[in-house]
């Protein structure tokens, strides 16, 4: 299966919420990293879509755009979408739900090894993020 067939089943699955799933398709020791914090494996990208899922209940990702595949690397431009309903959860407390809807393109890059994502690495405007939920993004630590 290729890379990219690949990345639209995880999207699929995070779409569906099957976080297992999603879960499952990044190594525990892989380096994940987004303009909102970086973390470890599979399981702390669960944990991070639940505070996600939490507040956006509709959150959904599909891949457009350009998609570039080499032997083991994937790099392509995503599309999120999503209403806040639910709070934000951040580092400084949560952010409570506005009720207004985000819009956003991404880029992605992962690299892969024995199947598995072991790198990671989403790419957003987080202004632009914060900006369309109506809310100040939190101060850089």
């Amino acid at each position: 299966m290729s890379l990219l067939a690949q990345a639209e089943q995880f999207f699929a699955a995070l779409n569906a919420h099957d976080l297992d799933k999603v879960a499952a398709a990044i190594a525990p020791s892989a380096s994940v990293r987004t303009p909102i914090g970086s973390f470890t494996g599979g399981e702390a990208y669960r944990e991070w879509m639940l505070m996600h899922f939490r507040a956006l209940p509709d959150f959904t990702h599909e891949i457009r755009g350009m998609a570039a595949e080499s032997d083991r690397t994937l790099a392509f431009e995503l599309h999120a979408t999503g209403t806040m309903t639910g709070p934000l959860a951040m580092p400084g407390g949560d952010l409570p739900p506005t009720g207004r809807t985000i819009n956003i393109s991404a880029s992605d890059f992962w690299r892969f090894e024995d199947g598995l994502i072991v790198e990671y690495h989403l790419y957003f405007d987080r202004l632009d993020f914060f900006g369309q939920l109506g809310l100040t993004p939190p101060a850089d630590d």
